[in-house]
């Protein structure tokens, strides 16, 4: 070798200087200080290292810490809840009750969960089994069934009026022909109940015990034996035949006595007006003499005037008519025949026959 390279080689190895034995590096130690601490921090103090705790900040979270049903992996062993989920269905409406069809595993107090699957509405929390069966219409109980526990009165409502006959009566719940509103007085008549407007016809319209009044007809209204038999006493003179139409266009008919007692009540009340005659409904126009009332019913009453009834020819209106139609006052509250062109007499109306009593 060269001189002059050897002397190289020794100018370069003092420059390096001496290598004292057994000393360390000091920026390696550090390093290795900073990695044992790292080992070592918990920074949630929850007795796992922040290397092995799976939640370094959250001390109730910790590899051998008792796993919650909460949603979260409380144990660090990779799983949620792992062995705590139960089978629940969702209780919607809060009634305890759940909906078959929404089913999951859930924990065991969740709220809006529950054991139970026989809710039928779950969007309703007063339909479930167990509840009232209300009359509704509704399936309350879930039972399948519809108001079968209904308790309430209803009436038989035959005409479908809404108002039931207060003589049927059952108990049950509303609907079909069958109503919790009873009153019907009529209830083969969906015209007629309490509800009604009372017009001039002979009927109780409205139910309120009273067939016609002077406030709907325009006649004067009286009543016998009883409110649902009305009367019209009309002071329109008018012939006989024209007092008949009146009172048919009102569902009413010229007056028949049925019996004393009803014709000795008309009498009486005529006899109240100022003077006039009233025409009735007695004619012998079919055949002269022969007496008969206008709706053939039996004649068991009459009140003829002394010589009455006379047929003298009308000298009252009409020299050369008969005298064919039957009016009461003529002497007091008796009878007479008289001309049935004859314009000069009132005339009362009864209600229909079947309306009519029979004493």
């Amino acid at each position: 070798m060269r001189p002059l390279a050897l002397a190289s080689i020794c100018l370069a190895a003092c420059a390096a200087g001496p290598t004292t034995p057994g000393k360390v590096d000091r920026d390696d130690a550090a390093a290795d200080a900073d990695t044992a601490d790292a080992g070592r921090r918990d920074a949630d103090n929850d007795g796992s290292p922040d290397k092995e705790d799976c939640a370094d900040d959250d001390a109730s979270i910790y590899p051998g810490a008792v796993e919650r049903c909460d949603g979260m992996d409380n144990n660090c062993d990779g799983q949620q809840d792992e062995d705590l989920l139960v089978s629940r269905y969702r209780d919607e409406d809060g009634d305890g009750y759940g909906d078959s069809t929404t089913h999951d595993r859930v924990c065991p107090d969740e709220l809006g969960w529950v054991e139970d699957v026989t809710d039928c509405n779950d969007a309703d929390s007063a339909v479930h089994p167990g509840a009232a069966d209300t009359c509704n219409s509704a399936d309350d109980d879930c039972d399948g069934l519809i108001d079968e526990d209904g308790t309430g009165t209803i009436y038989h409502d035959a005409d479908g009026d809404g108002y039931g006959d207060d003589d049927s009566v059952a108990t049950g719940c509303a609907g079909g022909l069958w109503s919790s509103t009873g009153g019907d007085c009529d209830d083969e008549d969906a015209t007629v109940n309490p509800a009604a407007t009372e017009i001039c016809n002979a009927h109780d319209d409205d139910c309120d015990g009273t067939a016609d009044s002077a406030s709907v007809c325009p006649c004067d209204v009286q009543h016998w034996p009883d409110t649902e038999h009305p009367y019209l006493y009309c002071t329109t003179a008018t012939d006989w035949t024209s007092a008949q139409n009146s009172c048919d266009s009102y569902g009413y008919a010229l007056v028949t006595f049925d019996s004393a007692d009803e014709g000795l009540w008309v009498e009486s009340v005529v006899y109240s007006y100022t003077d006039n005659y009233w025409w009735v409904g007695h004619t012998d126009a079919a055949s002269e003499g022969s007496w008969v009332w206008a709706d053939g019913s039996p004649v068991t009453y009459t009140n003829w005037s002394s010589g009455e009834p006379n047929n003298s020819h009308g000298r009252e209106c009409y020299d050369s008519s008969e005298e064919d139609c039957a009016m009461i006052k003529w002497s007091g509250a008796s009878w007479n025949d008289y001309p049935c062109e004859c314009t000069k007499p009132y005339y009362v109306c009864e209600g229909a026959s079947e309306l009519r009593p029979n004493q």
